[in-house]
């Protein structure tokens, strides 16, 4: 029986990958706000190195399905210590395959190299 409930679990995380860098935060996939962002338990996360057509566009919608795919996945961020607006940046996979990678080649997304701190993206 799990103690903690969900939110004082979140804020903890929150309050713990706030300030720091090189952390791993593993969870859920609970909510897609759009192509390059998502929540891992209401920890709003920007995959690094990826950008996304916005929502407004018909490219954007398409990018967001894709990733609306992957709700309730579990999913891996290694977090670069940085932060956009809200969310913090970080590189992730799902079931050992690299997220951005797949919504790069199923969607619209591209690889933002001035972003890609880790150079995980050079070759694509």
């Amino acid at each position: 029986m799990n103690l903690y409930p969900k939110t004082f679990i979140s804020l903890f995380l929150i309050f713990t990958f706030a300030h720091a860098s090189n952390e791993v935060i593993v969870g859920e996939i609970t909510h897609v706000r759009d192509g390059d962002t998502f929540e891992i338990e209401n920890i709003p996360i920007r995959l690094a190195a990826l950008d996304c057509p916005e929502n407004n566009t018909p490219a954007g919608r398409y990018a967001t399905k894709i990733a609306k795919q992957f709700e309730g996945s579990q999913a891996s961020c290694e977090l670069t210590g940085a932060k956009s607006y809200d969310r913090f940046v970080g590189y992730c996979s799902i079931n050992g395959e690299d997220y951005g990678e797949i919504l790069i080649s199923q969607s619209a997304c591209r690889v933002w190299r001035k972003y890609d701190v880790w150079k995980r993206y050079t070759e694509l």
